[in-house]
């Protein structure tokens, strides 16, 4: 089994553990071999060219300091940091997000999406699953939506072997023997899996690393002081020669094993055609290719980066330390892997960007805080994508979906902070050859509940499910699970996109 191995496990910022490692299999993934998906069901005429990339803001993003300012809220019920014009007439973000602002043309804002549970466990699997009788702490009982897209579409691409179902956490191992800024999202990863699919439609997870020099003895990152820039963006320049990156070495190192034991051994006389065909796109395919971040073009890798962004560790006793090194963010190569993989031929790939829980207690950030330090390295990041997607031609072929589990309170406490309220979630799309350039749905004048046209977490799924197949078509496929179809159907698609 092939291994990638990602450190020693680490403590969250909540308390909870993190897996130390990452199988990616080929020989494993997700505790199934590749051959395995080889020999699983492949897809039919009524799979589109499309793929999903689901941004997953972990922890409840609040709806006034992403995409629906208020700027006429009465009271807190408004950004706390304003709000500025966007490129659409009348439409305004919070200030949050300027290059969004520019992009906004690219854009569905949906203003009426709510979600169901008011606590993360329950919520983060809920929204994956369309299962909103999930409650916190227990397994789940239906498959996540990247799992039933894998169940049609086939769980490996027929020519290149890519996976359809990929996973991408934040990368943690950067932060030596403590947790990041990023929060528990094992709830999440747990609203990826296929449930009574079976395992040949689990999400074959990989873990993003960062830049060589985010190092984990911390001697070469700067202080959290009033720099901007990390001085290892050097890193990522052209006249830096990409094979010096991590991300190449330790993937690399992996798969030359893989060579050598095959290739000192008889063991490719024995092995069914499945499995053959599955060591030879590890020794050589485009899996291999997509998932070396040092094949990128380094002006395209700099575009991306978000490393030089500050970000926080946690202490020993799971508390912010708002001084010391600073250890970067991992969401502008998470959303440039996702772009490689797609191209590759996946088809789902969810991308978790965490925590963004601002309750402004027990050394949790408020709204301020919070948002200073996971607000623009998103913003950077989607707007490095959207640019990317669009100048390759990929803007009707790859659709980003940016939701979270809920949004926040209307109302701001005494200490600056907002708490979980799943009346009101943000919800974006972009690309994915539907219309964009549009509100949909208003919320009410605190921001606190739909005021028109609300959308569920079932009518999400509904809107994928359409994006991605002919349902039409798919209805007269008698051999696909019942849940299937119940996905496509039990709710209603975002009918202004298409």
């Amino acid at each position: 089994m092939l291994k990638i191995d990602c450190g020693p496990n680490l403590r969250m910022c909540d308390g909870l553990t993190r897996r130390s490692f990452i199988q990616a299999g080929a020989l494993g993934v997700g505790g199934l071999s590749l051959a395995d998906l080889f020999a699983a069901p492949q897809s039919n005429n009524y799979v589109k060219d499309k793929a999903v990339v689901l941004l997953f803001l972990g922890g409840g993003p609040s709806q006034h300091e992403t995409w629906d300012p208020k700027p006429d809220g009465p009271g807190t019920s408004t950004s706390i940091a304003g709000h500025i014009p966007t490129i659409l007439p009348g439409v305004r973000f919070a200030s949050y997000f300027p290059q969004m602002a520019e992009l906004a043309d690219r854009l569905t804002i949906v203003r009426s999406f709510h979600t169901h549970h008011a606590e993360h466990n329950g919520a983060h699997k809920q929204i994956m699953t369309a299962d909103i009788t999930i409650p916190d702490g227990k397994p789940i009982k239906h498959p996540g939506m990247g799992a039933v897209y894998a169940r049609v579409a086939g769980a490996a691409h027929s020519q290149t072997g890519m996976p359809r179902h990929v996973l991408i956490p934040p990368t943690l191992d950067h932060t030596g023997d403590r947790a990041g800024f990023a929060g528990s999202f094992e709830s999440v990863v747990e609203g990826c899996q296929p449930a009574y699919l079976g395992a040949s439609f689990s999400p074959f997870e990989f873990q993003v690393p960062m830049a060589e020099g985010i190092a984990k003895d911390g001697k070469k990152k700067r202080k959290n002081d009033e720099a901007s820039e990390n001085p290892l963006i050097g890193d990522l320049q052209p006249q830096i020669a990409a094979s010096r990156l991590n991300s190449r070495l330790e993937l690399l190192k992996q798969f030359d094993q893989l060579n050598r034991r095959l290739d000192s051994s008889e063991a490719m006389q024995a092995v069914n055609a499945n499995t053959a065909r599955a060591l030879e796109v590890l020794r050589g395919g485009e899996v291999r290719d997509a998932l070396d971040l040092a094949k990128e073009n380094p002006r395209i890798l700099a575009a991306y980066d978000t490393e030089r962004f500050r970000n926080y560790r946690c202490n020993d006793q799971s508390k912010f330390e708002r001084s010391g090194p600073s250890i970067g963010i991992s969401l502008g190569r998470q959303l440039l892997m996702a772009r490689r993989l797609c191209e590759a031929g996946c088809g789902f790939v969810t991308v978790i960007h965490s925590n963004w829980d601002f309750h402004a207690r027990k050394g949790i950030p408020n709204i301020p805080e919070g948002m200073s330090i996971l607000a623009p390295p998103l913003d950077h990041a989607v707007g490095a994508f959207l640019r990317d997607v669009h100048d390759r031609g990929l803007d009707d072929k790859i659709l980003l979906v940016i939701t979270g589990e809920f949004g926040r309170t209307p109302s701001l406490d005494e200490n600056l902070g907002r708490h979980h309220w799943p009346r009101l979630c943000p919800l974006v799309f972009a690309g994915g050859g539907l219309k964009h350039g549009q509100v949909v749905g208003e919320s009410d004048r605190r921001g606190g509940e739909p005021a028109d046209n609300p959308y569920s977490i079932d009518d999400l799924h509904s809107t994928i499910m359409h994006a991605m197949f002919d349902v039409g078509k798919l209805r007269l496929d008698t051999g696909l699970p019942k849940i299937v179809m119940e996905r496509a159907s039990r709710g209603r698609q975002i009918a202004e996109m298409f």
